[in-house]
């Protein structure tokens, strides 16, 4: 094990724990703008890295395009906006994504417009199903007897700058639950794998994985559930377990995904905004393809 490596990505993450955690407990605002950086960030970085392809998207404007889905789905979530915005707004977008191909002079003028749907897809559209994390119907928190509603109020709720009446109330629980699922087990795995990792989990992609890792991290991670339902009281224990098991599953490919896209391009890492972790698409990668899932979830149990 390299300890001089280990200290520099335990500092960095550590920052970032600090960032995200900080952000997502002030309130909605916060969790906004938060999201609407990781947004911005990650685009510019897939943006960079499809060059190597000899693509060039329109990164600037695909992130026009990111902000806009984003901050619709903020407003929808809120109630605040109807879902006709989405196709008064991206609709136009999307129209002018295909027509100013005409004027970039490309050769690859399918290959551009192909990466920069995938752009949207892969990146954009699972940051905006976080909306679906924190916004809660009153309603719901009520009739599932999640919590007591009343201490819930005082714990935080600034939806009320959006709808005076608070039917939805913005809660950092469930996304920090959530986030701290891939954390635990991204962490455990990456210990476990450069302790005991002898039988690799798909070499071809990423010849560091191993199975040792995977199973070390699953188990340790699902273990903690049981203390979620005391720290993270909005969810039951079996809801948690049930969330770990999807996310596990879930981020595992998301990571080999990017692995993947990393060694087409024979890349280390997508990026050095993080030391020792990497890029952008390096720290959410669990996050991408974990998050519409997890979603639908939560969308069912609530």
């Amino acid at each position: 094990m390299n300890w001089n490596n280990l200290l520099i990505r335990s500092l960095s993450g550590l920052i970032f724990l600090i960032i995200m955690l900080g952000m997502l407990s002030v309130g909605s605002i916060t969790f906004y703008l938060l999201i609407s950086l990781i947004i911005v960030l990650s685009v510019i970085e897939y943006g960079r890295l499809v060059r190597y392809y000899n693509i060039t998207i329109p990164t600037y404007y695909i992130v026009l395009i990111g902000l806009s889905l984003f901050t619709l789905s903020f407003l929808a979530s809120l109630k605040v906006v109807s879902t006709i915005w989405f196709y008064l707004i991206l609709v136009p977008l999307l129209f002018f994504l295909f027509v100013g191909e005409l004027y970039r002079y490309h050769k690859k003028p399918m290959h551009n417009i192909a990466f920069s749907i995938l752009a949207i897809v892969y990146i954009v559209i699972p940051l905006s199903l976080l909306n679906g994390l924190v916004f809660i119907e009153r309603e719901s928190l009520i009739n599932n007897n999640f919590l007591d509603i009343n201490n819930y109020d005082s714990f935080i709720s600034d939806t009320s700058i959006f709808i005076p009446d608070q039917t939805i109330i913005y809660s950092p629980l469930i996304i920090i639950g959530y986030l701290s699922i891939i954390w635990i087990y991204d962490t455990f795995a990456y210990l476990f794998g450069v302790s005991f990792g002898k039988h690799r989990l798909f070499e071809r992609i990423s010849p560091k994985k191993s199975w040792e890792g995977l199973i070390g991290g699953a188990v340790l991670t699902l273990a903690l559930t049981f203390f979620y339902p005391k720290i993270f009281h909005i969810l039951t224990w079996q809801n948690w377990f049930i969330l770990a098991l999807i996310v596990i599953f879930s981020s595992t490919f998301g990571d080999l995904v990017e692995s993947m896209f990393k060694r087409a391009l024979s890349l280390k890492d997508s990026g050095n905004i993080m030391p020792g972790h990497g890029g952008m698409l390096d720290r959410f990668d669990s996050v991408f393809l974990s998050a519409p899932i997890a979603y639908l979830y939560i969308q069912i149990i609530l």
